[in-house]
């Protein structure tokens, strides 16, 4: 309890050093290249990753990608700047930041190059293609050489799905977006409620982090990004499907709480975990059932795929993680069934539509990238 209210109380402190009191996130990036504002301050990107640190050290509900993809955008501007590069040429560095960051944090070069594409640039560009492949390549290199970071799950040999397993993964897609449409609101809802509080919003930080370290004494599993949870949620018995619920819902709640209230961080990694929870959940309920086989780790990735699509708006990114991780073409076939639900979904909510912040800056450029045609960055120099 001790541990993440002082975590907040720094954070707190750290945020007053950022122009808008507030740590930056990757629906800045998105809204810096696609309203033509770009250039990303280095101070907020280098102050925003550290307070990403430091609540994640605290044992806060957050995720690292965030921070992490904000931080290889900030580097992309800089080195932008440094070279003195026309706007549409940072908007390409930028991309190349965000791709490196992606491949070194989940040993999936393919992922970073689609996601730099898919959710940064929102368009498919030859000009842009080949630096964002080299600097993919470049982070993964860095990833497996020299960091020696172990991927984010294994998954052994599985079974092949029989065909009407294919119908249950596709309502899980549709059931998932659900979830995440409820994760993304809950944390707007936070965030709302937290400005109306007669708190300084430098302390708001350290009142969640007391509030998580209570109920963490009881239930240890919502603290930090959840990797060792996400892990257990893919092996058939491991939780309950008493424990699958009561775990997803505190961890869907401790996130919203968190990131609410102000601590540094993401809402990928978090997504994760609710996801596989979830995912989980669906498969131990139709496991009881006797009718499917050895196919517990489908619906757990299933139910991840399912909630993290619709979270990040970028269902091609996701599918190629799993790819990228399990190696799997058949886990990935089974992906893709749950994500065509999910992602087209109404009632979910994407980053880039759903600003996490309740600053009004963010929420206008929100509203403005929902909104912009996409940049195009091989035809135009002031994008």
């Amino acid at each position: 309890m001790l541990v993440p209210g002082l975590g907040g109380l720094v954070v707190g402190q750290l945020h007053r050093a950022i122009r808008e009191r507030r740590p930056h996130t990757p629906a800045d990036v998105i809204a810096a290249v696609q309203t033509r504002r770009g250039r990303l301050p280095a101070r907020a990107g280098f102050l925003s990753a550290v307070s990403g640190l430091v609540s994640l050290g605290a044992g806060a509900s957050v995720g690292q990608y965030g921070p992490l993809v904000h931080l290889g955008a900030s580097l992309g501007s800089l080195g932008a700047r440094l070279l003195k590069l026309g706007r549409s040429d940072d908007n390409v560095t930028i991309a190349c930041g965000v791709a490196a960051a992606i491949a070194t944090a989940f040993h999936a070069p393919l992922a970073g190059i689609v996601f730099a594409h898919e959710v940064i640039l929102r368009h498919y560009a030859l000009r842009a293609f080949a630096p964002v492949a080299a600097a993919a390549i470049v982070g993964h290199v860095i990833a497996t050489n020299v960091l020696s970071q172990g991927a984010l799950f294994h998954v052994a040999d599985t079974a092949v799905p029989q065909p009407w397993e294919f119908a249950a993964f596709i309502v899980i897609g549709g059931l998932g977006a659900l979830v995440a449409g409820a994760y993304m609101h809950a944390i707007l809802a936070v965030g709302r409620w937290a400005a109306r509080l007669p708190v300084v919003p430098s302390l708001r930080p350290a009142l969640a982090g007391a509030a998580l370290g209570l109920v963490a004494l009881w239930v240890p599993d919502i603290l930090g990004m959840g990797q060792e949870t996400l892990r257990f949620a893919t092996i058939e018995g491991a939780f309950g499907g008493f424990e699958l619920v009561i775990v997803l819902v505190l961890k869907l709640a401790a996130t919203a709480l968190c990131i609410g209230m102000g601590f540094g961080g993401g809402v990928f990694s978090p997504a994760l975990v609710i996801g596989t929870l979830f995912g989980a959940l669906c498969g131990t309920l139709i496991g009881n059932t006797g009718l499917a086989g050895d196919t517990f780790v489908f619906y757990a990735v299933c139910g991840m795929v399912a909630v993290t699509a619709p979270v990040i708006g970028a269902p091609l990114t996701s599918l190629l993680i799993v790819f990228e991780l399990t190696g799997s073409y058949v886990l990935t076939t089974a992906a893709l069934a749950s994500v065509t639900l999910a992602s087209p979904s109404p009632h979910s909510c994407s980053v880039v539509r759903c600003s996490i912040s309740s600053s009004p800056t963010v929420a206008w450029t929100s509203r403005r990238v929902a909104a912009a045609p996409c940049c195009k960055v091989p035809d135009s120099s002031t994008c």
